[in-house]
């Protein structure tokens, strides 16, 4: 993976053998090299407009196609705001799968581009994020301030 700066802070990103991104996570290793444009302006036109489906070409995700349709549904909630996993079970038409919606989220390539951190639980307090808790929090404040 390679190891970049963003406004978020350290990224590391990978791409596949056709050049498109696989991963990109926050870390906590430094920054070995600038983002490159297209990533830098990826991230932009993200935080601007929301993931759309033109961004799609730059990206590849592999994954079940219960996984897929938690992911999509991620897309659809706006920056700043949040949903619950039971929301976004039932969203997707399978209301039951609450803990399956976790599990999918855990399993997200691309948590800054399709916005798992933006899920919480029931009770409105933060659970279960990759980066940790206090990174959710912390993201969660940059887009409220926004």
């Amino acid at each position: 993976m390679k190891i970049v700066s963003s406004k978020w802070g350290p990224l590391a990103y990978e791409l596949n053998a056709a050049g498109k991104l696989t991963a990109l996570e926050f870390t906590t290793h430094e920054p070995k090299e600038e983002a490159p444009e297209w990533l830098r302006d990826l991230l932009l036109r993200v935080e601007q407009t929301g993931f759309q489906e033109a961004d799609r070409a730059y990206v590849e995700m592999n994954g079940t196609p219960f996984q897929q349709d938690v992911w999509d549904a991620l897309l659809t909630i706006p920056y700043g705001e949040t949903r619950t996993y039971k929301q976004i079970a039932e969203q997707i038409g399978r209301p039951k799968a609450v803990r399956a919606v976790g599990q999918a989220l855990n399993r997200n390539p691309l948590p800054i581009l399709f916005p798992c951190h933006r899920v919480i639980g029931s009770s409105g307090k933060l659970v279960g994020f990759a980066g940790g808790l206090s990174e959710k929090q912390r993201l969660l404040e940059f887009e409220m301030k926004k």
